[in-house]
């Protein structure tokens, strides 16, 4: 009987046991079963929200770049590349055509020849541009020039303001004088392959300009007006004096409009410094960096442009200038005055021509002011642009403006010439 009774004891046990077990069994299974319907929740709200956060992150992280490419990118100048070389032919050796003067501009053996100066083969310059924004208030520039014998010279590095009011921009550093057409522009941005002959026996191939500053204001009204005026060091070369430092004061009024279908560009420009002539030695001879001083030199220049538009990218440019100095030389005052005349035709994007006609009219100098007058020449061109960054320009001269060993002589030049523009290369003066 006491058997019986443990038996059913321990088969109670086991089964309470085994009830207590399966329960705790099924908790465990709901517990399991609301924690995943919890998960199941939690990743459909993460899916819903997860397209929305990757855009913030993709915008956030473009942003980033964006904000690093630019302060890279400003860290950065704009940077330029420009070649120029060719062949020329001329009916004078090298030796002769270096000897040769310019009557009351430049002696004999003293002309400088930077572009093409041998008879064959030139190279004449590579030219290395600069340029980049400084912060919301300047604009900085600077143009290197290797010539082709190596030697390298800083041919401007100025910087410049883009945000004064009442349509003001000053510059400072060193720069080309804004006076007349062409003297602010770099060769490569010349319309035949040399410098116009008045600008060239003025000022010499580098122009006017130097070491100065520059304020122009342009009024506010339809009809385009800019007036500039500029502070430079003398250079007598040139006929101003180099003896005080802001010694040639520049002027100029330049203004442009529309007639018709054409764009009508004209300017008046002015000059004045100290004159300085150059002294002479027992024989004649000019003393290298002698000079003297006599009351003033006044140079005057006025320009008119006419450009007319065609189809097919064609175009008609009509170009004139004239200058004239005006130069104290003890109780005289000597007068050089000369002009070019220049009818450009683009025929299409590629091809172009051109015919220059380069005077120096007026030619008053020495001691019973002498006349050489009549200096000129004339100039044909033919131009091929296969792209907008490369050009090859064919060019003949019919030269009177030279002497050789005293004697007017006729020089036939003919120049094939290539350019060729890389980089980032700032517009050029319109």
């Amino acid at each position: 009987m006491v058997k019986k009774i443990v038996l059913s004891l321990v088969c109670t046990g086991a089964l309470f046991a085994g009830n207590t077990e399966v329960e705790q069994l099924k908790q465990q299974m709901a517990q399991l079963q609301k924690q995943l319907e919890q998960m199941q929740q939690h990743i459909a709200a993460l899916e819903a929200q997860t397209p929305k956060e990757t855009a913030v992150a993709e915008e956030s992280l473009e942003s980033m770049e964006k904000t690093s490419t630019a302060s890279v990118t400003t860290l950065l100048p704009d940077i330029a590349l420009i070649l120029n070389g060719g062949y020329t032919s001329r009916n004078v050796g090298n030796d002769t055509y270096a000897a040769a003067a310019i009557p009351g501009f430049v002696e004999a053996g003293n002309m400088e020849i930077p572009f093409n100066a041998k008879d064959g083969f030139n190279f004449n310059y590579a030219e290395v541009a600069m340029s980049s924004t400084v912060d919301p208030y300047l604009d900085a520039s600077a143009i290197f020039h290797i010539r082709g014998d190596g030697g390298i010279e800083i041919e401007e590095a100025y910087f410049v303001t883009r945000a004064l009011d009442y349509g003001l921009r000053f510059k400072a550093g060193k720069f080309k004088s804004a006076f007349g057409r062409v003297n602010e522009k770099h060769h490569h941005a010349w319309n035949f392959e040399d410098q116009e002959l008045i600008n060239n026996a003025l000022f010499g191939p580098d122009g006017l300009g130097g070491a100065g500053a520059q304020l122009q204001w342009v009024a506010p009204t339809s009809l385009y007006l800019m007036a500039g005026f500029e502070l430079f060091n003398g250079n007598p070369y040139q006929g101003f004096s180099a003896k005080e430092s802001a010694s040639t004061a520049v002027g100029y009024l330049k203004t442009s409009t529309d007639v018709a279908d054409a764009t009508l560009l004209a300017g008046l420009s002015y000059a004045q410094g100290k004159s300085e002539v150059q002294n002479l030695d027992g024989l004649g001879d000019p003393i290298p960096n002698s000079f003297t001083n006599y009351g003033q030199t006044r140079v005057y220049g006025a320009d008119l442009t006419l450009e007319y538009p065609f189809e097919n990218y064609g175009q008609l440019i009509w170009q004139n200038e004239w200058m004239q100095r005006d130069k104290d030389v003890e109780t005289l005052t000597q007068r050089q005055s000369g002009y070019y005349s220049e009818l450009l035709y683009k025929i299409d994007e590629n091809w172009a021509m051109g015919l220059r006609y380069d005077d120096i009219y007026q030619n008053r100098t020495g001691d019973s002011l002498t006349s050489i007058d009549h200096l000129h020449r004339t100039s044909v061109k033919l131009e091929y642009k296969p792209f907008e960054f490369s050009r090859f320009r064919l060019q003949y001269n019919q030269d009177h403006s030279k002497y050789i060993d005293d004697q007017a002589k006729t020089i036939h030049e003919v120049m094939l010439n290539y350019t060729l523009e890389l980089g980032a290369h700032g517009a050029h003066a319109f």
